[in-house]
């Protein structure tokens, strides 16, 4: 397991490029969120230095990566420019950075672009803070820019394949595989093997204790979610471990103050997603801010109430 420090450029007072109503720094909150979650699925370990709207002056964010011993430092940003058909993707290493710093730099810039959308603009070097006092490989990346229209329709079109770009970039620059399927190693994995013994013990799920997330796994979390509407609802759901529409109509709503099975199965997906909570059946302040979280990188209205919308989104 790696340790990889993802750094959402600006935030709090600091908005960044600015267009109209959209800000660099909401942007590049919501596309960190989406790679930090890939990440955990692929078993690494990521800290962010930021996770929320807030301000975070440019050295502590260096010192967080430096303190956690970081294999690899990424800054998540959008460009800028007074000519609005300025456009395009580029990297950013820290001027006569090691070979290999534009090694990652390359890696990541390439599976962008390979993303849809966004030309190469190539690995480019700056004497910028977050790089030069970053102990750990470091790499600066601006996904477009923030001032052409046709760049922001990109990034909100792929950029959930821009996440899953980055992860690829930052996995091949570690020696690291990537799998498509979201690779089933949680960060921690005591507490998915837990998960599935529980599984095992309450809804008979047969899984085999490792740990891993899987389709198998998957499946049966769908049971025993359907299993819950049943009990509780009469749903009258077959219990076959498909997400489908029956099973979508039939999910009632939890919110903060639920404590049942069906929070269990919310919490469960949430941290198989990538999100760091506990899974003891309690929608208190922890989960709501996950969901919210979680809907918001979705799309969906950040309520932090896990509506049917939401599981759907949980089980993709």
């Amino acid at each position: 397991m790696k340790t990889i420090v993802l750094d959402a450029g600006h935030g709090g007072y600091d908005y960044g490029a600015v267009n109209g109503t959209r800000y660099e720094k909401d942007d590049n909150l919501r596309l960190a969120r989406l790679v930090a979650a890939d990440l955990r699925r692929q078993g690494q370990k990521v800290v962010m230095t930021r996770d929320s709207d807030i301000f975070i002056p440019l050295l502590e964010r260096s010192i967080i990566s430096n303190n956690n011993n970081a294999d690899m430092f990424v800054s998540l940003h959008r460009n800028a420019f007074i000519n609005p058909n300025a456009n395009g993707a580029e990297t950013y290493i820290q001027i006569n950075s090691p070979p290999q710093n534009t090694r990652y730099a390359e890696n990541i810039l390439n599976e962008i672009v390979k993303a849809g959308g966004l030309v190469n603009r190539g690995v480019k070097s700056n004497n910028l803070s977050v790089l030069r006092n970053t102990r750990a490989p470091a790499v600066l990346v601006e996904t477009g820019f923030i001032s052409n229209a046709q760049d922001n329709a990109d990034f909100d079109a792929h950029i959930d394949a821009y996440a899953a770009a980055v992860t690829r970039g930052i996995l091949q620059s570690l020696g690291l595989p990537y799998n498509p399927n979201g690779g089933g190693y949680p960060a921690n994995r005591e507490l998915a093997a837990k998960i599935q013994r529980g599984l095992n013990q309450t809804y008979n799920a047969g899984l085999s204790v490792d740990g891993i997330y899987g389709a198998k796994t998957k499946r049966a979390l769908v049971r025993a979610l359907q299993t819950e509407l049943n009990e509780v609802y009469n749903a009258r759901l077959s219990a076959d471990g498909i997400f489908g529409a029956k099973t979508k109509n039939a999910v009632r709503p939890l919110k903060r103050g639920a404590k049942n099975n069906s929070v269990y199965v919310l919490q469960a997906l949430l941290f198989f997603n990538g999100y760091n909570i506990s899974v003891d059946g309690v929608y208190g302040a922890e989960t709501e801010n996950a969901v919210r979280v979680f809907q918001q990188t979705r799309k969906l209205s950040a309520d932090g109430i896990a509506g049917a919308n939401t599981f759907e989104e949980l089980f993709k």
